[in-house]
């Protein structure tokens, strides 16, 4: 057995529908009801008694049942709340009722079918309003409770002149449209007045004329609130904030007019879902991407639950894009490809255009992470020529239009044709001359490569100059690296390396910096990827020049993944606000975790399709506790430099060599490392599924000779290179293990690990499942071991193996081993989804340890992939599995397994390893590896690692 870009939502000029954040409710029926459509009657939303269906007064009133309803599809929503009812009379509504509640939904007097989807643990369905109805209503009755909400109904708004204005503005032919509204604008119905001053600002944008269209909706905005129309606020916030953020990247301002709409939120259910998708935006293009993606993720969920698919797709492709800055533009393709075959016949074709253009960026995106890029490239011409033809025809929007010819120029110089670059970029200059620096970024960037690539370095380093100055004006992240490393690159061809050491030093200072925007979870591995040019040529630039800077820089780049995960360490140096706030996080993040796993106990009790929810709706609680502590961690990192050396010199036993891999320009540096000295060699590409002796022959051969004169080996590998098993390696026909120890190192910056000083208690947990009996034999065997030889050992087997009390046991500072048999599991993008099952439906996972106040110094974990790490390709640095885990919260070493084992297996070696009473966690394998060979020599002995900080 095993133990195993951003783009405008609807064109910003239709009404765009999106619902409430995930658990929101518009209309609440219970007590403390967040304002909308209030609940009829009195305390706790209980609907009030008809006249004779008096309630006896002796007889205590039933609690009315918990009744959640958000609606979605009206023509426009007043203050009240009130729908206007649109064209076609019909709403949508998203209710959620206790099960066993009886629920029944009117329009006016006319009873409506539940027969909706069901959705996030409610009903949608859809109202069709009958002429004459008033209201409509959703009533829940359970146990003698009532709760009913009441949603007062308008009719539609009829104004044909606003219409034919709308539709002309929307067919660009803009002089007539601003002639119609400005008629509009200027009568007596304060209504008709506010909508047509809010169109003209969107005939303002088109022409290009920003201060007026901010300035005619800021007067919109005031004439909305005065005529109590909040969605049509709402909108023209949501308009006035895009064009403060994309016209100036005026970031305040954008918040400023975002800001007023938190009061209008509960009356307002669209607009408060809405929001998030803005505040999304200006998160995106303010670098902080951690808040984006949450924000986009809120947005998402809230589009489905309300059934509203156009703004799902926007919400979908603004998602596509952050998973290209991390580095994962397969998957980002995938999604928008996903967002194409849904996207209806017909649609607008400022929609069709926008969703080619981005198309185009992620098939470039794909382009250039592969090594074969020319169909990629194929499929970005295509799609970028079809919005281009777009912008050119239908949709004429400028901005948009120098956009794709942009992305476009690079798809081109990506594919060496570099005179149709250079037309594109002019083109694109001459159809938007004023455009918004994350544009013009690219514009400097092209120029400057189409400089190096000509031969004139002194230009290329102009334009780098020139990049330089406008991200650092623009607070352009990514552009202040692309910078960076063009200055480099530039002084490189100038004959100047020790200038052009120094820009690639500030890129991959720049890249430690930008790591903390990516979060756990999402690729930060494949985000260090992305951003790894600068670390290579560095690395490649030093190598022959002072092999000692080259292997500094290697293991700088190389620690960059973890670096913000080492929390203890620095937890002294907080000042009192700061320590409190990061102690509070921490200990909601344990009361959290604790309350999630507790949950899960009484899991046999449940239905199979009640399991399957429970389990769906407790892994999206986990996943936000787990988003919520890489928050937290940041408490740790403010104002520290994010790419800083290793704390401490490497530090080396007699006699132990470290063999240490990076990536240059072309092929791997290696590193040859002893307290003599550093050795440095170019070693070609490698491809980790080779032969194990081709794989010794390159990795091994170039060090021979400090090879045969070790007595120990510590391995220190990099991105795909770590799923080698370099122990298992022939050399002198048999595996290097045999020759000598040989352990995995993670060169962890900021202090060395913290030992067990006196310590000298034992925790075994075996088996929490009870499905492995030769865990249980080897965890007894263990302890009995362990006893033997005078240690204090605390069991917790099979059903005593809970969350709380392994987490808590964990951390007792007698505990100096701990010793896990039983499964193990590896999931996620970062490893950030693994973990150790524990009993009644719990798990140990990834965060549970980095939460740790303190680890074990030794940590033996016998269960399947317990060191395995994310092999996705590009993702690079250290990767994050539960054993890496452990060395981060403090450990001293940890004995575990890449790949899945199996049962006896497990028990037989480790048995072995115990037996082997050895310190050393080193030779402690060897020796159970040794004796697996001798026994069993074909099974898969070589999936056991040794691991150290």
């Amino acid at each position: 057995m095993s133990r195993r870009r951003a783009i405008r939502a609807a064109g910003l000029g239709a009404a765009l529908l999106v619902p409430a954040l995930l658990g929101a409710a518009a209309l609440v029926s219970r007590s403390g009801a967040p304002g909308g459509a209030a609940p009829s009657g009195g305390a706790r939303g209980q609907a009030a008694p008809s006249a004779g269906d008096a309630p006896d007064p002796a007889a205590p009133a039933a609690p009315p049942p918990p009744l959640e309803v958000e609606f979605a599809g009206c023509g426009a929503v007043l203050a009240g709340p009130a729908c206007a009812l649109p064209d076609d009379r019909a709403i949508r509504l998203w209710i959620k009722a206790p099960e066993g509640a009886r629920v029944a939904v009117e329009a006016g007097a006319t009873p409506v079918p539940l027969d909706g989807a069901p959705i996030q643990g409610g009903l949608l369905v859809r109202v069709p309003v009958p002429d004459g109805a008033a209201a409509v209503s959703v009533t829940a009755e359970r146990n003698g409770g009532r709760a009913v909400v009441r949603l007062p109904l308008l009719p539609p708004l009829a104004e044909p002149a606003l219409t034919q204005a709308e539709a002309l503005r929307r067919q660009g032919r803009l002089d007539e449209a601003a002639s119609a509204l400005g008629g509009l604008a200027s009568g007596q119905d304060p209504t008709l007045k506010a909508l047509a001053i809010g169109k003209l600002a969107r005939v303002d944008l088109a022409r290009g004329r920003i201060p007026e269209a901010i300035a005619r909706f800021e007067a919109s905005i005031r004439a909305h609130r005065a005529a109590g129309r909040l969605s049509d606020e709402f909108l023209d916030r949501f308009a006035l904030a895009y064009t403060l953020l994309y016209n100036g990247r005026r970031f305040a301002e954008a918040r400023a007019a975002l800001d007023p709409l938190a009061p209008l939120e509960a009356s307002h259910p669209e607009g408060r879902a809405l929001k998030p998708y803005y505040a999304a935006l200006l998160s995106f293009e303010s670098g902080d991407l951690r808040a984006a993606l949450r924000q986009l993720d809120a947005s998402a969920a809230a589009a489905e639950r309300l059934g509203l698919r156009d703004h799902r797709r926007h919400v979908l492709q603004k998602r596509a894009e952050g998973l290209q800055v991390l580095g994962r533009p397969i998957e980002a393709q995938a999604l928008l490809r996903e967002v194409e075959a849904s996207l209806p016949a017909g649609s607008p074709p400022c929609e069709q255009a926008a969703l080619q253009n981005n198309l185009g960026w992620g098939a470039l995106q794909v382009a250039w992470a592969s090594a074969s890029p020319a169909e990629a490239l194929a499929g970005a011409d295509a799609a970028l020529e079809a919005a281009l033809a777009l912008y050119g025809g239908p949709c004429p929007r400028p901005a948009e239009r120098a956009n794709a010819l942009t992305n476009l120029a690079l798809a081109k110089l990506a594919a060496g044709q570099t005179a149709r670059a250079r037309a594109l970029l002019d083109e694109a200059r001459r159809t938007d001359a004023s455009a918004d620096p994350g544009v013009a970024m690219y514009w400097l960037d092209i120029e400057g490569r189409l400089a190096l690539g000509s031969g004139d370095a002194a230009g290329a380093l102009r334009r780098y100059d020139r990049l330089a100055r406008l991200a650092e004006a623009s607070a352009l992240a990514e552009g202040r690296y692309r910078a960076a490393l063009g200055r480099g690159q530039a002084l490189e061809a100038l004959g100047q390396p020790d200038r052009a050491l120094v820009a690639y030093e500030a890129a991959e200072a720049l890249r430690g910096e930008l790591s903390l925007l990516a979060p756990l979870g999402e690729g930060r591995g494949a985000f260090l990827g992305r951003l790894e040019e600068g670390a290579r040529r560095a690395v490649d630039l030093l190598l022959e020049r002072d092999p000692g800077r080259a292997l500094e820089a290697a293991r700088r780049s190389r620690a960059l993944a973890l670096a913000a995960l080492r929390w203890v360490d620095r937890i002294a140096s907080l000042d009192g606000e700061a320590r409190a706030r990061w102690e509070a996080a921490l200990s909601a993040y344990r009361r959290e975790r604790a309350a999630l796993d507790e949950e899960g106990r009484d899991d046999w009790r449940l239905s199979s399709d009640e399991l399957e929810a429970a389990r769906a709706a407790r892994s999206a609680r986990g996943r936000s506790i787990r988003a919520r502590f890489d928050e937290a961690l940041l408490l740790v990192r403010r104002g520290e430099p994010a790419a800083t050396a290793p704390a401490e010199a490497l530090r080396l036993d007699e006699g132990e060599l470290m063999l240490a891999f990076h990536p240059i320009r072309e092929g791997w540096a290696g590193f040859a490392v002893t307290r003599d000295g550093v050795a440095a060699r170019r070693l070609p590409a490698l491809d980790p599924a080779a032969p194990a002796a081709t794989l010794a022959a390159r990795l091994l051969g170039p060090f021979e000779a400090p090879l045969r004169a070790a007595g120990r080996l510590r391995v220190s590998a990099y991105g795909e290179l770590e799923r080698i098993d370099v122990h298992a390696l022939p050399w002198d026909g048999a595996p290097l293990v045999a020759r000598m120890p040989v352990v995995y190192g993670l060169d962890l910056p900021g202090g060395a690990a913290r030992g067990a000083g006196a310590a000298r208690g034992a925790l075994v947990v075996a088996d929490p499942q009870r499905d492995l009996p030769a865990a249980r034999r080897e965890a007894d065997a263990v302890a009995a071991a362990l006893e033997g030889r005078g240690r204090a050992v605390e069991r917790l087997s099979g059903g005593l193996a809970t969350h709380a009390a392994v987490a808590s046991a964990l951390e007792q500072p007698g505990i100096a081993l701990f010793h896990y048999a039983g499964h193990g599991f590896f999931g996620g993008v970062d490893g950030w989804d693994s973990g150790l099952p524990l009993a009644g439906g719990g798990q140990l996972a990834v965060s549970d340890i980095l939460a740790l106040r303190r680890a074990p110094a030794q940590v033996v974990l016998s269960g399947c992939d317990t060191a395995r790490t994310g092999a996705a390709p590009g993702a690079r640095g250290l990767g994050l599995g539960l054993a890496q885990a452990f060395l981060v919260a403090g450990a001293g070493s940890v004995i575990a397994a890449t790949r899945p084992v199996d049962d006896a297996l497990a028990e037989r070696m480790m048995v072995a390893l115990v037996a082997a009473g050895q310190d050393d966690p080193g030779a402690q394998l060897r020796e159970a590896t040794l004796a697996a060979l001798r026994a069993t020599p074909s099974s898969d002995w070589a999936s056991f690692r040794a691991l150290v900080p």
